[in-house]
């Protein structure tokens, strides 16, 4: 059996990091992580998407993460978990918006992780 796919979009290299090494261990094919709302729409233009889009809601370039999943759910199947360093009532109901298959507020931990990542790629 093929391990599923996962791009991380997130624009903190760290963190980046840090999620590619929990999910790689779990046995899930990490894609490069991109760091740009806009770079993740034209790398899912030009290559086969992936399974599932880990999304940071503050990114760098013009689009937030919340726009570019937005932008996404338009045109891909492609469930979407949120990752952010905040937690406040606005950017939570504006996430919502967009139907995310999950939500996680920064440090994030392994096990919160592994299960909202297993959670939606059953969906």
């Amino acid at each position: 059996m093929t391990a599923k796919s996962i791009l991380i979009v997130e624009d903190e290299g760290l963190i980046a990091l840090h999620l590619m090494e929990i999910l790689t261990n779990a046995g899930y094919r990490i894609l490069e992580p991109i760091a740009s709302g806009e770079e993740a729409l034209r790398h899912l233009e030009e290559r086969s998407p992936p399974d599932l889009i880990l999304m940071d809601i503050t990114l760098d370039g013009s689009l937030d993460g919340i726009e570019t999943a937005r932008q996404i759910r338009k045109r891909y199947a492609i469930p979407v978990i949120f990752l952010t360093a905040h937690s406040n009532s606005l950017i939570t109901a504006r996430a919502k918006e967009v139907s995310p298959c999950g939500y996680i507020v920064k440090p994030v931990m392994e096990k919160d992780l592994l299960e909202h990542v297993e959670r939606a790629l059953r969906i």
